[in-house]
């Protein structure tokens, strides 16, 4: 996919290494330092994808459809100064281009419905009491189970470059550069995701400070997230009162087991709480909240 539109700032500063100074382009022809609004297609974004799909029909009462998606989305992402890789990406080579943190590498859903083959016109104790079938007879279990794999990240320098190095006043002075050692700690947990630098001071570990007055290089969205794993489950019957009249009662959960899935750590690779993780993955297309239950009924005559 090609010609992503954006909406971008021509105007932005220009950062030269060189000269240490930022220059807006319009200012010196023109006299304009205020921002400029510029609609274009002029970026780029690409999306492959493996998708495999197995589904089962009502084997013994069963159905299920489960479906798994590898894929890879690249793009012009925003965790450094996007606007300034549209306008400058030239002289800058591809250093804004990479993975996007809107999409996981790997995607699993299984959707599932279950006949309980007990009661009456069911496998077993068709024969059973009207009593005992009002109870245990019929009914229908349903589930849809939702993995995702962590969601791509970048680290940043929150806290600029260090002493004795200059940090550029414009553009993505927020990146590092790629050092050496474990990225994650190895008792990776919610306190703690990802590795930082000792001390605040990026001279030696997994991310280390541009040369002075450079931008940094380090792979774009390349760390990765907590997974994320939801369960929603449903429990329903239909009580037939009269042999035209019929009663269903229905029970759904969302979030099931109540699994806490977790948010985005902080990346800030200078923080104190790096890697520090202090929310729930977001209400949306990959997130969910605590469990819910909701029962409903209805009348079918």
């Amino acid at each position: 996919m090609a010609g992503t539109s954006n909406n971008i700032n021509p105007n932005e500063a220009e950062w030269f290494p060189s000269t240490q100074t930022a220059v807006q382009p319009y200012a010196a022809l023109y006299g304009w330092t205020q921002g400029l609004n510029y609609y274009c297609n002029c970026t780029n974004a690409e999306y492959d994808s493996f998708q495999s799909t197995v589904t089962i029909r009502a084997l013994n009462g069963w159905t299920v459809q489960g479906n798994y998606t590898y894929q890879r989305d690249l793009s012009w992402d925003g965790p450094y100064d996007t606007n300034y890789y549209f306008i400058y990406g030239p002289q800058n080579g591809a250093g804004g281009y990479g993975n996007s943190s809107l999409l996981p590498h790997n995607q699993i859903s299984i959707a599932q419905n279950f006949d309980v083959p007990f009661g009456h016109g069911r496998q077993f104790g068709a024969s059973v009491s009207r009593p005992v079938d009002l109870v245990l007879g019929g009914w229908t279990l349903g589930s849809i189970t939702t993995f995702y794999s962590g969601i791509p990240f970048s680290p940043t320098l929150g806290n600029g470059y260090g002493a004795g190095l200059v940090t550029p006043s414009a553009g993505p002075n927020n990146r590092p550069v790629m050092g050496s050692g474990a990225v994650y700690p190895s008792t990776q947990d919610r306190g703690q995701w990802i590795e930082g630098c000792p001390g605040g001071v990026c001279t030696t570990g997994p991310y280390e400070y541009p040369a002075s007055a450079a931008f940094g290089s380090y792979p774009i969205d390349t760390l990765i997230g907590p997974h994320f794993i939801n369960e929603d489950f449903s429990i329903f019957k239909q009580f037939h009162i009269t042999e035209r009249v019929s009663f269903g009662l229905r029970m759904d959960s969302r979030n099931f087991f109540n699994h806490t899935n977790l948010g985005s750590p902080n990346n800030n690779v200078q923080s104190p709480t790096v890697g520090e993780i202090g929310g729930i993955a977001f209400n949306g297309v990959n997130g969910t909240g605590m469990r819910t239950l909701q029962f409903s009924g209805n009348i079918k005559f």
